[in-house]
């Protein structure tokens, strides 16, 4: 069986696309390979298939659990056995899946960066049949990218167990310098740069100035009547434009990481297939996404850098028919923007502010390492201490990624207990509380190492167990508390803040302040990169945006805003109206796509029967339904 077998059995195409087979052939000679291919480019076929096709165990590195777990479901589907270590294990599942990773003919371990600190991860690892190590979103791993990720970099931790397992690092984004740090935090043995063009010839890039938003938006969804994704700059924005298309009588809904996991998931199904019309989303939404039919992308604001905007316009448009990116801008917007950045990178002393006032807002002193989770409120902190919460979050966000502390989300984990004596004390306090013997019993039958760890239990199953309902058996663990016998996490919906090393003076905390001022600069020049291209008003934005990934294309796209009023000037005035009439009176009589308008039309050449339709949408006189174009009768 051979590559293109391996593409026929378990995903049903009979050829490869764009440079997929290259990718794959590289792969299985062993070579460490960087694939550089658009979003939607069929990245995870590029090693899902070698890894198949080869004897061992592919390990996959992505930087989004939902993600991942949205991969591991669509492979167990196939029939093909695969595993996501997930925060929301405990260690026992932890080694369980790691053991059958190593004895249990798994194909495909999913990981986070973050999870290969973990010592038990690494030292399984070394005793597994490794094929193919697998690296998503690779330019997270470099300083110069977008989303860069410290965790990213301690992937070459495994090169130094498996030195003979060849590394794919796949992204969509990817600039002269991302691809140099990419292959050398990797230690490519070789650089090996595999890449397709960037140019999306089916795509118009289009950049709108209003002075109202949100009317501007409504007239661009009654124009182009089909599946759509807005991106809004916070969750706050998100929630609000999905209540005004609601309103108005467009189906929306918001998608944010504030919104329950179960919901957000049910948000997706229903615009995947179609039952809702626009998604509005931060930046949160979009990775792994395949739905083929969004014929339009929205930016409510100006994207933080061109990676991005590149990125979430690519979700448009991927069954090859025309698709429209609008970036929405007004007056204020670059000003704004500057203001952001300023609380999106803080100072050493910020940080260090934040820090200490942590340390006091939760009462821990100096040296003190507890496993406790603290329970969080941001924004009760930020008003105690007169904070800006924007730049509070960044400072927190800094010392994530410094491994001082970790917030964590409590509607994604469970509850969790530990008991907190020896196996003799609490045989003694069973014999002399025997009401709490069948709850102990059940917990000790249930859950392995529950002396020495905390472990993650659910109260709807300890339910079921003993006939009780669910806010009786709360109860009763809570009494176990009071006692001194368990400690009891309880499941809620806040926000908890962990102390991952012994708290510090927040005067030597050892964070890099070269690095911040770097961050921070390189955070300004990207920002600029993406206000040039807002202000260029004399050059096709296809080929501006080519040009930053250093791809080099002479000619115009010829659906960007820019083309199209280019095109109208090329056109003898008299051939362009004549054409007009012709199309306006076609479409009078029925919605037609462009095949079935340059069909009817066989005076005129096809390019300038395009450029027409072009100009004909842009200024308002014709709009689409699908693919298919209606007169604008308003």
């Amino acid at each position: 069986m051979d590559a293109i077998d391996i593409l026929k059995k378990y995903w049903g195409y009979t050829s490869f696309r764009l440079k997929q087979e290259e990718v794959i052939n590289s792969i299985i000679n062993k070579k460490d390979t960087l694939a550089l291919l658009p979003t939607g480019g069929g990245k995870s076929i590029c090693f899902q298939v070698p890894a198949i096709l080869q004897e061992g165990i592919c390990i996959v590195i992505s930087p989004l659990i939902s993600l991942m777990e949205e991969q591991t479901r669509y492979l167990k589907s196939k029939g093909i056995k695969s595993i996501a270590i997930s925060s929301v294990m405990n260690k026992n599942q932890i080694e369980t899946a790691l053991t059958n990773c190593i004895y249990g003919g798994f194909k495909f371990l999913y990981l986070s960066p973050e999870k290969l600190r973990d010592q038990v991860i690494k030292d399984k690892i070394k005793d597994m049949n490794v094929n193919l190590i697998a690296i998503d979103e690779a330019h997270c791993i470099s300083e110069w990218g977008h989303n860069f990720r410290p965790s990213y970099r301690l992937i070459k931790e495994i090169r130094e167990v498996k030195t003979n397992t060849p590394v794919l690092a796949l992204t969509a984004t990817a600039n002269k310098d991302v691809i140099r740090d990419i292959q050398k935090n990797l230690n490519f043995n070789e650089k090996n740069l595999i890449q397709s063009s960037f140019y999306r010839k089916n795509l118009s890039y289009v950049v709108v100035e209003c002075n109202d938003k949100y009317k501007m938006l409504l007239k661009l969804l009654r124009k182009i009547k089909s599946s759509v994704i807005v991106y809004v700059g916070s969750r706050k924005e998100s929630t609000k434009i999905s209540l005004y298309l609601n309103q108005r009588s467009i189906s929306a809904s918001a998608y944010h990481a504030g919104i329950d996991i179960s919901k957000r998931t049910k948000t997706q199904e229903t615009w995947t297939n179609n039952l809702t019309r626009v998604i509005v989303a931060t930046s949160a939404f979009g990775l792994g996404i395949n739905k083929t039919d969004v014929r339009m992308i929205v930016h409510m604001q100006i994207p933080i850098n061109i990676e991005s905007y590149f990125q979430e316009s690519g979700r448009a448009g991927r069954d090859g028919n025309t698709a429209y990116s609008f970036l929405l801008i007004s007056k204020d917007d670059i000003s704004d923007n500057y203001k952001r950045l300023q609380n999106r990178y803080p100072s050493l002393k910020e940080i260090q502010d934040v820090y200490q006032k942590i340390c006091d807002y939760l009462q821990v002193a100096i040296d003190t390492l507890s496993d406790e989770d603290y329970d969080f409120n941001i924004k009760d902190f930020c008003k105690r201490y007169e904070f800006n919460i924007i730049s509070t979050y960044s400072a927190i966000q800094y010392l994530e990624n410094e491994e001082l502390i970790k917030l964590t989300d409590t509607q994604y984990i469970s509850s969790k207990i530990k008991i907190i004596i020896s196996n003799a004390e609490l045989y003694k306090f069973q014999i002399s509380n025997s009401h709490f013997e069948k709850i102990i019993k059940l917990l000790l039958r249930k859950y392995n190492n529950i002396f020495s760890n905390y472990v993650n239990i659910d109260e709807d199953y300890l339910q079921s167990q003993i006939n009780n309902d669910k806010q009786l058996i709360k109860k009763i663990l809570i009494k176990l508390e009071e006692h001194g016998i368990i400690k009891y996490r309880q499941k809620n919906n806040g926000v908890q803040l962990r102390f991952l090393q012994h708290r510090k003076d927040s005067e030597k905390l050892n964070i890099n302040e070269k690095q911040i001022k770097f961050n921070k600069s390189n955070a300004k020049e990207k920002l600029e990169k993406v206000i040039q291209y807002i202000k260029e008003k004399q050059r096709c934005r296809s080929n501006i945006l080519l040009e930053y990934f250093g791809e080099k294309k002479i000619e115009r796209c010829g659906i960007c805003d820019f083309c199209v009023r280019k095109n109208k000037q090329e056109i003898k005035e008299k051939g362009f109206n004549e054409l007009s009439i012709q199309i306006i009176q076609l479409l009078e009589k029925k919605e037609c796509d462009i095949e079935e308008i340059t069909d009817k039309i066989h005076n005129q050449k096809k390019e300038d029967i395009i450029d027409v339709i072009n100009y004909l949408f842009e200024n308002d006189m014709i709009y689409k339904f699908g693919n298919k174009y209606i007169i604008n009768k308003k």
